[in-house]
């Protein structure tokens, strides 16, 4: 039963999260596309991973944890007015590059199949 809870509590950070950082001001972060893909809160609830991925042009992946870290106090007051919990959780800001290794997968399959494009004909029809 206490993973439920573990997964409800994950989700609701996530969430939550998510519109908070929609809220900063933070150029690196306003002038970019940053989304919480995942959060894993620890089983005390006293600290979270919190995975992140990005799309900017200007910014790279160092300047917009930066800008994340920063905005942790803001990030956890947030959490703490939005999510009813005995303790907020610290939070970790972790980048999750698994679009990017999703793209070069697909890229290097392409590559390796011979008839790639009818392979993508092929799961358009069934």
């Amino acid at each position: 039963m206490a993973g439920h809870r573990l997964t409800r509590i994950n989700g609701e950070l996530t969430h939550a999260l998510a519109e908070a950082i929609r809220q900063l001001k933070d150029p690196r972060i306003a002038n970019s596309v940053v989304s919480v893909t995942d959060v894993d809160c620890a089983k005390d609830l006293k600290t979270a991973n919190v995975y992140y991925s990005f799309y900017s042009r200007q910014y790279t992946e160092k300047d917009i944890k930066a800008a994340l870290k920063s905005a942790a106090g803001f990030l956890r007051t947030h959490l703490a007015r939005s999510i009813n919990l005995r303790e907020t959780p610290l939070l970790n800001f972790i980048y999750d590059n698994s679009i990017e290794r999703g793209n070069r997968i697909n890229a290097i399959l392409m590559d390796v199949m011979p008839n790639g494009a009818d392979l993508e004909e092929d799961d358009d029809q069934g």
